[in-house]
């Protein structure tokens, strides 16, 4: 499906592939293997709702023959990377040095509060990991668009997608592109009413769309489009039908289409036509976020793209949550928004379970580790309407969405029966997943209350006065502030002021007030109860705080009002006692016992637990159990 071709040629991928290929079976047991699948953000309590009415058959397949907690206790914040960095280490992020899914960058004297680098591109992952461990026992490793994977090792195959992401997915209507007569084209394919064209763009590449009436298409009027990168109608990049969404795959969605960035390097594109008016009035065409190929190693790439395509990764939700794909049904809608959007989320696992296939068919592994985003991105756009506890909960809109979520998970429950239907003998399988999610409805404008209670002040622009301020809350939103110690750039507040700014935030917290609710719930100070929470440390933060249920945190300067109402959502990165932030793990193959129901577990009792089913060493940072009474053999 990829149009870029590997510099090493189909000839030299072969010769890779083989390098890779699986060997024969020698006399006796194979050695033991691993398949782990993620499901980002797995809410529990909803999980178990769909197994009880029968709409997760993989899953309930795994939980019966294995052992199954619902119950796991994420980390603090409870979000992606943290999250996934301690599945994989058995660390917590104290050790890991991953605290959010954007951090403060080290060395501290170097940089300011305001800072931060991406956890999954930028910050290093401090703890030792579990595909580590398994290459230096001389095991063959595969990680398909794993967080956290970017750590070279010469036994590891990664399918690096999120870093190749070059842009944003986009929408193009009648009303922003309207459609007009053509002219200057040359070659005009046949049609039955006059061709009407429109110009659009993907990435920073421009592309001509011919709308036609097919002679060969029975439908009247105009039925088809056709992307040319000039005004030449032997120029085809695509040739689309529209088609309504759930229409099924094939036909509907282009094959990769090949778009510069804004550094002119080459990236990937699809494209839906999810409608067209037979008058050519109004049209309706999605194109997914481009994307680069990144394979390691490279010379793999010729043969996996050819098979997998490119990485496509999430759904439209951003495009759905601004009104993009049509009128929510919270905003009056028909449903046509989340039907298109449901169509993205089906796309993008389709690439992800082709990726798997393939991986499974034609490379050596002993450890495969895949991930999906979902139900996480759909949990954001969704929950806050499912979560019957929220005084917003509106019962005829639950009703109507929750079919739509329930997809979601169902399109997991396929890409994990992919993977059992792929699993070979004497192999071990896992689901994991790194926090729940719960809805919120209002947000507490934090620095604003810090700013009320003199810890941190703002120049006459609204920036953040350095000089002056003792706390600050960052804006990526991990759950906890950051002194401006004198340990930092700018930083102002000696060791001995630290105890006198940890008091004062105590106050304040306190003293807020929402009518009756006190907002914060929560506070701990990193350097006294970091150590047994296993927060805080040198990329962590000072001061961690939780909230009252239907909470968020408002991290902007210059809000002015200190608690606001937004729209119900799903969200994450509270306190990882939660009973809405626990989320699921289950073990199922050789060495583990078959129908057990497992009690305490946290997420940094993963990989310790499946390091001693693979005969491996734990992580040599893991601070994790091993989950003994999941084991036949508990010594």
């Amino acid at each position: 499906m990829n149009i870029r071709q590997c510099a090493l040629g189909v000839v030299a991928c072969a010769l890779i592939i083989a390098g890779w290929a699986r060997p024969a079976r020698v006399h006796g047991q194979p050695p033991a293997r691993a398949m782990v699948l993620a499901w980002d953000g797995a809410t529990s309590a909803f999980i178990d709702a769909l197994l009880r009415e029968g709409k997760l058959p993989n899953l309930a397949k795994l939980i019966e023959g294995g052992a199954f907690a619902d119950a796991v206790v994420p980390v603090f914040p409870s979000k992606t990377a943290p999250g996934f960095a301690t599945l994989w280490t058995g660390a917590p992020p104290r050790k890991t040095g991953i605290s959010g899914n954007r951090v403060p960058p080290e060395p501290r004297i170097q940089h300011t509060i305001m800072e931060s680098i991406s956890a999954f591109a930028a910050a290093p992952l401090l703890a030792e990991p579990i595909w580590a461990v398994a290459g230096q026992a001389e095991k063959k490793v595969v990680l398909s668009y794993v967080p956290l994977g970017r750590e070279r090792s010469e036994r590891a195959v990664k399918f690096q997608g999120y870093s190749t992401i070059a842009g944003r997915d986009g929408v193009v209507t009648g009303r922003a592109a309207r459609p007009n007569p053509a002219t200057s084209w040359i070659n005009i394919p046949q049609s039955l009413m006059p061709p009407l064209e429109v110009s659009f763009a993907a990435g920073v590449s421009s592309y001509f769309g011919l709308f036609i009436d097919d002679p060969a298409d029975e439908q009247k009027g105009y039925d088809t489009l056709i992307v040319t990168a000039a005004r030449d109608g032997r120029d085809i990049k695509a040739k689309l039908k529209g088609a309504p969404p759930g229409s099924g795959r094939e036909g509907f969605w282009s094959s990769a289409i090949e778009v510069k960035t804004v550094n002119q390097q080459s990236a990937v594109t699809y494209l839906r036509l999810f409608d067209l008016k037979p008058d050519g009035s109004d049209f309706f065409l999605y194109f997914t976020r481009p994307s680069r190929d990144r394979i390691s190693p490279p010379e793999l790439l010729t043969g996996a793209s050819s098979a997998v395509g490119a990485f496509v990764g999430n759904g439209a939700s951003f495009r759905y949550s601004q009104g993009e794909l049509g009128p929510t049904i919270p905003r009056g809608g028909d449903g046509t928004a989340e039907a298109r959007y449901l169509e993205t989320v089906r796309f993008a696992q389709y690439q992800l379970m082709e990726t798997a296939r393939w991986a499974l068919k034609h490379i050596s592994w002993d450890l495969f580790i895949a991930y999906t985003p979902f139900p996480d991105e759909s949990e954001h756009l969704w929950r806050g309407y499912l979560d019957s506890s929220l005084p917003t909960f509106r019962k005829e809109l639950a009703t109507r969405l929750l079919p739509f979520m329930e997809q979601v998970y169902q399109s997991c429950d396929q890409l994990l029966g992919l993977v059992m239907a792929n699993r070979p003998d004497n192999t071990i399988i896992a689901l994991v997943s790194d926090h729940g999610a719960e809805g919120v409805y209002k947000r507490l404008a934090i620095n604003h209350l810090l700013q009320q209670g003199g810890l941190l002040q703002t120049d006459e622009g609204g920036r953040l006065d350095l000089a002056k301020t003792k706390l600050y809350y960052p804006s990526v939103n991990n759950g906890y502030l950051l002194i401006n110690s004198s340990d930092r750039k700018s930083g102002t507040v000696p060791p001995e002021e630290r105890g006198a700014i940890i008091k004062r935030f105590r106050e304040v917290a306190a003293a807020f007030r929402d009518g009756d609710n006190q907002v914060i719930t929560a506070v701990y100070e990193a350097q006294t109860e970091g150590p047994a929470l296993g927060i805080g440390g040198e990329g962590g933060g000072d001061i961690y705080v939780d909230l009252l249920p239907g909470y968020d945190f408002e991290p902007r300067l210059g809000i002015r009002e200190m608690i606001t109402h937004r729209e119900p959502h799903g969200m994450h990165g509270f306190n990882p006692l939660r009973p809405s932030m626990r989320t699921i793990m289950v073990l199922e193959g050789p060495g583990i016992a078959g129908g057990k129901r497992l009690g305490e577990v946290h997420l940094m009792d993963f990989a310790p637990t499946l390091a001693k089913l693979m005969g491996l060493p734990s992580p040599k940072d893991a601070t994790g159990r091993i989950l003994r009474e999941a084991l036949i053999d508990p010594h």
